[in-house]
C-alpha cells in the first residue's frame, strides 16, 4: 500500500541533509555545502584572534559598502552606514561587502516579499509614516520608565511626539515607537533586568566540541540545563535554575500548570485564539477556509517560546510535535488546532494516553489516510507508522504486523459534518488479529475503539517502544548519539512510570551523561532566532498574525526569519518530524542563513514592537570598561565564558571602533551607543557559543 504523501520518505531522518528543499510552500535556506565546510568556517572565527571573531561581524544598513571611516564615525541613518576597520567586515551573504540591509519582508504586507530596510524611510525620520499619515508604528522599543523623558516614547491620540530622539534602540532621526492605539510597548521587568547587570558567573563545566573544533568551553551547570531544557535560553532562566538548584526547577517545569505564565497566554488569547479551538468552530468562522486559522498555531508556539515561563513544557511539546508529527498545512489542516490543543495536553502525561488521542484524532487520521481505509479497502499508512514511528521502530515487526495493525485502525475515520473525529463499525475488518504479541479475537465490530485503545496501550509498553522514545528524548537533550547507557535509563524511567513522558524527560535531565555533554548539541533556526528574540525584552505592541484584523498569515519578522532558514514549526517535508542533529543542521547553507538573518533578528520586530533596545535590555551604558562589559554581556547572552582575545572584537565595538589603545583601556562609547550595541549583539550571536545548544 502507498504510504504517506511527502517530499522526502525515510526512517526517522537523523543523517546529512538532502540536496533540495525540505519542505514545499516558502523558501528554504541551501542545505549544499557539507558539515566540514561549516566546522571549518566556525573554527577559524572561534579562534581567539581578535580579527578572527571580529569576522563574523557584517556591516549594516541598506545598500553600505566598504569604506574606511574615522574611529566613531557616523551610525547608520546620520551621514551613511556604520564604517568598520577591514578586520571587522567580512561578507557572508554574496555580493558587495555590508550588503546585508534588513531583508526581512514588510510584516504588515505578509508573503509580499518586500523589503523594510532601515535606512529608506524619510518620513520616519521626521516622524510621520510611509502612507503619509504622521503616525509612525516603525521605530524604537519604548524606553524603560529610568528614560522617560530623555527621548524615550510618548504618545498623545495614537501619534509619536517628536522628540530630541527615539526611544529605547533608535539611531538619530527615527521616529518614537507608536502603537497606533495611544499605548506604548511594555518594557522589561526592572527585577528580569537586574540578572544582566550583574557580573558573569561561575564557570563550573569545561569542555571540547567537535562541533566547535580549537573551542574552550566554559559555562556553568544552570546554563547548560537552561540551554538544554529551553528552547530560547536566557540568563534569567539561568539564574532561575541556580536560585532554585537544578532538580527543584526541573519538577517546577514538569508541572508548568503550577508556573505563572499570565503574558504569553494573554497574548495568544487576544491574537492567536483560533489556536485553541475546533475544527468545526474555524469552519463556522472561516467560512469553511480553516488555512485561514492554522497560521495561528505557528504565532501561539512562537510567542510562547518568546515569552513564556514554562519553558521545558514547551521544548517537550515540541519534541512530540515531531514524533507524532502532523504538518501544519498537509491533509490534516482542517483540524490541525485540535492537534496541538492535544499535544499540550499530553505532552507531559503518559505517551499511552497522547498516542491513543492522536490516532483517534482527525488530524492523524486524514495526514495518515485512515480516512479511507475500510473493511473492504484498508489503507496500510497509519496502520505502518503507528509501528515504524510512533512506537517499536522498523526492525520490530513483520508485514504480517502491519496489516494486522491495519485492520484495527478501520472504522476509524472523520465526519466532515462535525469536523470530528467517528468511528464506524460498518467499516471495521472483524476477524482475529495478532500483533507483536497482543492479539484479540475481533468478533465484534461495535468493539473496535475499546480494542485500539488496548492495542495502542499494548504497544506503548513494550520495551522496543520505550527505548525508540527514550532516544528521541535523549537525543534532544544530551546527545546526537547518545549511549546505551543512557537511552536504557531513560527507557526504565518511562516504563516504571507507567509510559510517563515527564519522568523520561527528568531522567534524561538528571543523568550522569547530561553533565558531560556541553558541546554535544547543535541548535536549529528556531531555538537560534528565539533565544534573540527573549533576549531583547521587547513587550508586543502591535501584534503580527492577529487574527481579529484579518491579518492571518503573517508570521512576523522572527517568524520569516525561521521559515528561511528551513524549520518553519511542523513543516517538515516528510512524516517522521524534523531532525535533531547537528550534520543535518550545520550545513554551510544553514550556517549563512542564520549569520545574514541575525542582521535582522538583532534589530527586532519593530513594527510589533519597536527596535530593540540592547543598552536598556544589557544595561550598557557609556563610560562602562569596555573588556569588562564584553564579558558580562557574552556571559549573559551566550552562556559561556570568553576568552579575553575572542573579548576584544566585542570591546572595541563597544568603544565605538577607537582606533588606539587596548581592550584594557577602551571604555564603551557615548556616541551611537544603541548603533554600536547592536553590533556588538550581533557578535555574540554570531559566534561558534550562540550556535550551540
Amino acid at each position: 500500500m502507498p504510504r504517506a504523501e511527502s517530499l522526502s520518505e525515510r526512517p526517522m531522518s537523523d543523517g546529512p541533509a538532502p540536496a533540495g528543499p525540505r519542505h514545499a510552500g516558502g523558501g528554504t535556506a541551501s542545505t549544499v555545502g557539507s558539515r566540514r565546510v561549516a566546522l571549518a568556517a566556525l573554527s577559524t572565527a572561534a579562534v581567539g584572534a581578535v580579527g578572527e571573531l571580529s569576522a563574523l561581524l557584517w556591516e549594516s544598513g541598506p545598500g553600505s559598502s566598504a569604506s574606511a571611516a574615522a574611529p566613531g564615525g557616523p551610525a547608520p541613518g546620520e551621514g551613511g552606514p556604520l564604517a568598520l576597520p577591514d578586520a571587522l567586515k567580512r561578507t557572508v551573504a554574496g555580493g558587495d561587502e555590508g550588503d546585508t540591509g534588513d531583508t526581512s519582508p514588510d510584516p504588515s504586507a505578509a508573503g509580499s516579499g518586500m523589503n523594510d530596510a532601515d535606512g529608506a524611510s524619510g518620513a520616519r525620520g521626521a516622524g510621520g509614516a510611509r502612507d503619509g499619515s504622521g503616525v509612525s508604528d516603525d521605530g524604537a522599543q519604548a524606553a524603560s520608565p529610568a528614560q522617560a523623558g530623555t527621548g524615550g516614547a510618548a504618545q498623545a491620540g495614537g501619534a509619536a511626539q517628536a522628540g530630541t530622539g527615539g526611544a529605547g534602540g533608535a539611531n538619530s532621526g527615527e521616529a518614537p515607537f507608536s502603537s497606533g492605539s495611544g499605548s506604548a510597548p511594555e518594557t522589561a521587568k526592572t527585577d528580569v533586568l537586574d540578572v544582566y547587570r550583574k557580573a558573569p558567573g561561575t564557570a563550573d563545566l569545561e569542555a571540547s566540541s567537535g562541533l566547535a573544533p580549537g573551542l574552550r568551553l566554559r559555562t556553568s551547570s544552570a546554563w547548560h540545563l537552561a540551554r538544554r531544557a529551553s528552547i530560547a535560553a536566557t540568563a534569567e532562566i539561568a539564574s532561575d535554575i541556580e536560585t532554585m538548584g537544578a532538580t527543584a526547577w526541573i519538577d517546577r517545569q514538569l508541572a508548568p500548570e503550577g508556573i505563572d505564565d499570565t503574558y504569553a497566554e494573554s497574548l495568544v488569547s487576544r491574537h492567536y485564539g483560533w489556536s485553541r479551538l475546533s475544527a468545526l468552530e474555524i469552519k463556522r468562522i472561516t467560512g469553511d477556509h480553516s488555512a485561514k486559522a492554522s497560521p495561528s498555531v505557528i504565532n501561539a508556539a512562537l510567542t510562547r517560546m518568546r515569552f513564556g515561563n514554562r519553558v521545558l513544557a514547551e521544548s517537550v511539546v515540541e519534541l512530540m510535535a515531531d514524533h507524532v508529527y502532523v504538518p501544519i498545512h498537509g491533509k490534516g489542516e482542517p483540524f490541525i488546532t485540535e492537534f496541538d490543543v492535544l499535544l499540550r495536553k499530553h505532552a507531559l502525561g503518559r505517551y499511552a494516553d497522547l498516542l491513543y488521542a492522536a490516532v483517534t484524532n482527525a488530524a492523524l487520521l486524514r495526514e495518515l489516510d485512515n480516512t479511507a481505509s475500510t473493511k473492504d479497502n484498508p489503507n496500510e499508512n497509519l496502520g505502518r507508522e503507528l509501528l515504524e514511528l510512533y512506537t517499536v521502530g522498523r526492525d520490530s515487526y513483520s508485514e504480517e504486523d502491519v496489516k494486522a495493525s491495519t485492520r484495527i485502525l478501520t472504522g476509524n475515520g472523520n465526519d466532515w459534518t462535525t469536523m470530528s473525529y467517528v468511528y464506524r463499525p460498518e467499516q471495521h475488518a472483524v476477524g482475529s488479529v495478532d500483533v507483536l504479541g497482543f492479539s484479540d479475537a475481533n468478533t465484534d465490530a461495535s468493539a473496535g475503539q475499546r480494542m485500539l485503545k488496548r492495542y495502542v496501550e499494548h504497544l506503548c509498553h513494550l520495551r522496543p517502544t520505550a527505548l525508540r522514545l527514550a532516544k528521541r528524548i535523549a537525543r534532544r537533550y544530551i546527545a546526537d548519539e547518545p549511549s546505551d547507557a543512557a537511552v536504557e535509563a531513560i527507557a526504565k524511567a518511562y516504563l516504571d512510570n507507567d509510559t510517563s513522558i515527564a519522568s523520561a524527560v527528568k531522567a534524561a535531565l538528571t543523568h550522569p551523561d547530561f553533565a558531560a555533554s556541553v558541546g554535544r548539541k547543535w541548535r536549529r533556526p528556531t531555538e537560534f532566532y528565539m533565544t534573540i528574540a527573549r533576549a531583547a525584552h521587547a513587550r508586543v505592541a502591535v501584534a503580527h498574525g492577529d487574527v481579529n484584523v484579518g491579518d492571518y498569515f503573517n508570521l512576523g519578522t522572527y517568524g520569516w526569519l525561521i521559515k528561511e532558514a528551513g524549520h518553519e514549526p511542523r513543516m517538515y517535508g516528510s512524516v517522521d518530524g524534523y531532525p535533531d542533529t547537528a550534520e543535518y543542521w550545520m550545513s554551510a547553507g544553514i550556517t549563512m542563513a542564520l549569520w545574514n538573518g541575525a542582521q535582522n533578528a538583532v534589530d527586532g520586530d519593530k513594527r510589533e514592537s519597536g527596535r530593540t533596545d540592547w543598552p536598556t535590555a544589557l544595561s550598557i551604558a557609556a563610560g562602562q570598561p569596555a573588556l569588562e562589559t564584553a564579558r558580562r554581556i557574552t556571559w549573559h547572552l551566550t552562556g559561556y565564558a570568553w576568552a579575553d582575545a575572542e573579548l576584544s572584537g566585542v570591546a572595541e565595538v563597544l568603544a565605538g571602533l577607537p582606533g588606539t589603545g587596548t581592550a584594557a583601556t577602551w571604555t564603551v562609547t557615548d556616541k551611537h551607543l544603541p548603533a554600536f550595541a547592536e553590533h556588538a549583539v550581533r557578535l555574540c550571536f554570531c559566534s561558534p557559543y550562540a550556535l550551540l545548544r
